[in-house]
């Protein structure tokens, strides 16, 4: 079982040129990166600068994933309205199958692809799920590795939003 760490990380969200690379840590800027949607939109994570923004790195596979994303549609239903977006990091599985699992699923949140999962080992993500939090400045507030529970929600997430 994957246990889970909450850490608060500094992140700026600069163009990939101004930001460093290498894995998410305590004090290091997080370079920005450019993946498509399923719908093949190209989107980077600096398009969200202002807004705060909760990534999740995910996998159909995964069951702690499965079992969490229901609850994080309802968080980002809930806080949509308020400037929060959530960006869902399939790690490296087919698109088909991505789409067929969200679509049956009902939810609503941008969906990135990231093949090879290139993009969430440069983040230093290996585990799954795995949470972050970004608020409006581009600060990394909360960095979640697992299951996120809807009391973990409410205790690490929820006081961070707007």
């Amino acid at each position: 079982m994957i246990g889970f760490v909450s850490l608060v990380v500094g992140l700026s969200l600069l163009p990939a040129a101004d930001a460093a690379s290498g894995p998410a840590r305590v004090g290091k800027r997080l370079a920005d990166f450019s993946l498509q949607t399923l719908d093949g939109r190209t989107v980077q994570l600096s398009d969200y600068r202002g807004r705060t923004v909760l990534i999740n790195a995910w996998a159909t596979w995964c069951p702690p994933c499965r079992r969490e994303m229901p609850d994080l549609h309802a968080l980002y239903l809930r806080y949509q309205s308020s400037g929060v977006e959530l960006l869902a990091l399939n790690a490296g599985e087919s698109p088909d199958l991505v789409q067929e699992y969200i679509q049956q699923s009902g939810f609503t949140f941008p969906v990135l692809l990231d093949p090879g999962a290139k993009v969430l080992n440069q983040l230093g993500i290996h585990d799954y799920p795995t949470t972050i939090l970004v608020d409006p400045q581009g600060v990394v507030q909360v960095l979640h590795i697992g299951l996120l529970t809807p009391a973990a929600m409410d205790t690490e997430l929820i006081p961070h939003l707007p």
